[in-house]
């Protein structure tokens, strides 16, 4: 049965959105993409496009679409990806794709979705009015209630977890709140105090008196919303159907990074049926966030081999043929991996290229005194290979990434990326970034220029409705400010305009950190919020405080040519700065050199991966799909080669692995070179 959308998009329609949008759309994968009416699954490989593609989709739905109250519906695993949806379609020169950024269209991450059309209403619905949805706001909360009598006997068995920290650190994510005949508490870390059933029967049910007392005070976790979701699609059946009918196309990208619970009630909402279109886009290859925290990953989509898709973009225009052959042994689903670059795109990618050569992919052997110096050695590699003008152009990018970032704990047998980089601390990365206090996220954003302004101000103004949550400052119908309400607000008072002059100031002023220009900016801000009577947690928090920032230079015998800088980043003496982060924090990302370095996850991540980098594996006899799901003694698994193929599918120029010397045989290193990688030893 034919779909009533189908044949909405033909092939005069893409040839002329590739002429306006300068696009080159002629292989048959994309095109028949494109034209697609129905519900399919799409994986892409990185590089190939994938936002470029749905955005054209879009543009071309919006040119058809005469439905008036019906609209498409887009969503996304976060807000990055939204983000860049959404600024595809505004860049556009069909005028005509504004309209899907209004109503009857929606474009957003799956919990904003979850949020609008389902959670709050359903919450609203029961008498409360005033809702936070906020991990840490619920924690807080959460450990306060332990002071009240009735909870008396479950705060003495948190007690074991230790200070309040570790508390409210258990009540954010150490259990899940899960709706399974009727509402359930499955608790993940237990207390020593829970070893016995009737123990562990008893927390759970202070768990969920506790949690009962925090959902009628309007007090939620994020996780919360899908289980206040799934009430309403169940005790309103009809629900769903008036979903599907004001949304008849459903795009999903980042579908691999989708957790199992938020796949089971999309899939309650938007079942693949003939009333439906959903088209999923993601690549299960870098399904990286599998094993994140208790979550179980969906298997709709990730659990898909390459011939159970309904297409494959196997071809990248990020990385050329020598590296497209070194990382595609890597890829889960077995997909062939191509370049996609042009004979010219080569040339032109050459001039990066110091004396216009090809770069050397080099395998750096340490052993336990030259660990430091690998980050070091990787730095000289690139100032020998890249182009000045390269090297010195603020878009530069270069990171040193490793699976393990967690901090190194003394007397036990760890590797982790503070062994190469002992400065390195994953709590100051960009991506994890949390400020101390409100003159450290001020420094931050100054010390970020790299990031969009309009970025830094949201943040900023994040910390600023902080301020007034700490102050008890709400509208007047009593419910914390958002966003939008503290516009609205400060527009009424005719302040709007001093404040947001305020914001670009501590935005853009490296005085505005000063002690003096401190006080005046605070007391400026305070008078412009309405904040008078200040508690001493909002006081401490608004306190001028001296940066703890360090520019270190490497512990070297020879002139130092790194020094640390912020953020984990690292400054280089020709101008160029090196980033260290996680392989978690860099997926989507795009770099022009990378070194991946080993670390110890169970085991020895890249021992572990050497078959494949060596191209030994896979074989017939010994397929990917046969891998095992966790590390696990030396052997390679799904975890450690997803990360990897994540990793190394970041640059488009260089990459870099480094691992120590006594994890690799003589034969390996020979196979190496023989595969066409540069193998030298510090």
């Amino acid at each position: 049965m034919r779909h009533s959308l189908e044949g909405l998009i033909t092939h005069d329609d893409i040839t002329e959105i590739a002429e306006t949008e300068k696009l080159i759309l002629q292989d048959d994968i994309r095109i028949s993409i494109l034209k697609a009416m129905h519900s399919i699954d799409v994986q892409a490989c990185p590089g190939s496009g994938k936002t470029t593609l749905i955005a054209t989709k879009l543009i071309l739905l919006a040119k058809k679409w005469n439905y008036p109250h019906q609209g498409i519906c887009v969503l996304s695993h976060t807000n990055v990806a939204k983000d860049e949806i959404i600024d595809r379609l505004q860049r556009s020169k069909s005028k005509v794709a504004q309209r899907l950024l209004s109503y009857p269209h929606f474009i957003g991450t799956i919990q904003e979705f979850v949020h609008r059309f389902l959670a709050l209403p359903y919450i609203r619905s029961s008498g409360v009015s005033d809702i936070t949805v906020d991990n840490d706001t619920y924690a807080k909360q959460a450990v306060k209630l332990l002071e009240l009598a009735q909870f008396s006997w479950f705060k003495a068995t948190l007690s074991g977890l230790g200070n309040t920290e570790k508390q409210e650190a258990f009540f954010r994510g150490s259990f899940r709140y899960i709706s399974q005949n009727g509402e359930e508490i499955n608790i993940d870390k237990k207390s020593k105090a829970w070893k016995s059933d009737n123990n562990f029967q008893k927390a759970i049910s202070d768990l969920n008196r506790l949690k009962n007392y925090l959902d009628k005070r309007g007090v939620f976790l994020f996780r919360d919303m899908y289980i206040q979701a799934d009430k309403a699609c169940t005790n309103n059946i009809e629900l769903a159907k008036v979903i599907r009918t004001r949304f008849p196309f459903i795009l999903i990208d980042e579908m691999q990074d989708t957790q199992k619970f938020q796949d089971e009630l999309l899939c309650k909402i938007f079942p693949f049926n003939q009333n439906s279109i959903i088209q999923r886009f993601g690549d299960p290859d870098q399904s990286i966030f599998n094993s994140i925290g208790t979550e179980e990953p969906n298997q709709s989509f990730n659990g898909k081999l390459r011939d159970q898709m309904d297409y494959i973009i196997h071809k990248s225009h990020r990385f050329d043929g020598a590296l497209s052959e070194k990382i595609n042994r890597l890829s889960f689903n077995e997909i062939p991996l191509e370049t996609e670059l042009t004979e010219t795109s080569l040339l032109d990618r050459a001039q990066a290229h110091i004396s216009g050569n090809k770069f050397t992919h080099t395998i750096i052997l340490f052993n336990d005194d030259t660990c430091e110096k690998v980050i070091e050695y990787f730095a000289q590699i690139i100032s020998n290979q890249f182009a000045d003008k390269y090297k010195k152009d603020k878009k530069f990018t270069v990171k040193v990434v490793g699976a393990v970032g967690a901090e190194i704990t003394p007397d036990k047998d760890q590797f982790r990326l503070g062994h190469y980089w002992p400065d390195f601390d994953k709590a100051k990365s960009k991506v994890n970034f949390k400020e101390s206090c409100f003159i450290d996220a001020v420094r931050h954003c100054q010390q970020n220029s790299s990031i969009d302004l309009a970025d830094n101000y949201k943040f900023l103004l994040t910390c600023i409705l902080k301020i007034m949550r700490m102050s008890n400052i709400t509208d007047d119908d009593g419910r914390n400010f958002t966003n939008s309400t503290l516009r609205e607000y400060l527009i009424k008072k005719d302040s709007w305009a001093r404040f947001r002059k305020g914001l670009f100031y501590l935005l853009t002023e490296t005085e505005a950190t000063q002690p003096i220009r401190w006080v005046q900016a605070c007391s400026i801000l305070s008078s412009l919020i309405g904040l008078l009577d200040i508690s001493a947690e909002t006081r401490e928090y608004m306190a001028f405080n001296e940066s703890t920032a360090s520019s270190k230079p490497m512990r070297t015998e020879q002139a130092p040519t790194l020094a640390s800088s912020k953020d984990n980043t690292i400054s280089h003496v020709d101008g160029f700065h090196i980033e260290l982060s996680t392989i978690h924090a860099v997926k989507g990302e795009t770099h022009d050199a990378t070194l991946v370095v080993e670390t110890k996850n169970h085991t020895f991540d890249m021992q572990a991966m050497l078959p494949y980098l060596t191209g030994e594996l896979p074989s017939i006899a010994h397929p990917n799909s046969n891998l095992k799901d966790k590390p696990n003694s030396r052997k390679s698994n799904k975890v450690f080669m997803r990360q990897f193929y994540v990793a190394m599918s970041r640059p488009r120029h260089l990459l870099c692995l480094a691992l120590h010397a006594d994890r690799i045989s003589d034969e390996q290193t020979q196979l190496l070179r023989e595969s066409g990688w540069q193998v030298e030893t510090i």
